[in-house]
């Protein structure tokens, strides 16, 4: 005798394929990003970034390793960045201290550009 299975047998297997694949990706050995450009990052990260560049500079006044750092975000205006930043935390009722910092290398960093133009 022969029974006719027809295709059901074939999509279960596939929906099970599927449903196990999609469980081992995602829990069991999910993607890690390592070792990603900072100009890869999406904005909230990017913004994350500058506040730890500002509050670096804050603490220990290096603008030449704050400004290599913004470097790598390869914004077209840093200091813009900053300020724009400054002003967008503030404006949500972010932390002051924060914004502070923020506005204090953008500031910083408009008077080494003007300083030392290349």
């Amino acid at each position: 005798m022969s029974e006719k299975r027809g295709a059901w047998y074939l999509l279960t297997g596939l929906v099970l394929g599927l449903a196990l694949g999609l469980a081992y990706s995602l829990w069991i050995s999910p993607i890690e990003y390592a070792r990603i450009a900072p100009q890869s990052l999406g904005s909230g990260y990017k913004d994350t970034y500058r506040v730890l560049i500002a509050l670096a500079y804050d603490a220990n006044g290096d603008i030449g390793r704050a400004q290599a750092r913004l470097s790598l975000l390869k914004d077209d205006d840093p200091a813009g960045a900053l300020a724009a930043h400054a002003q967008r935390l503030m404006a949500e009722g972010g932390s002051a201290s924060e914004a502070r910092a923020l506005a204090s290398l953008s500031d910083a960093l408009l008077a080494h550009l003007a300083a030392n133009p290349t």
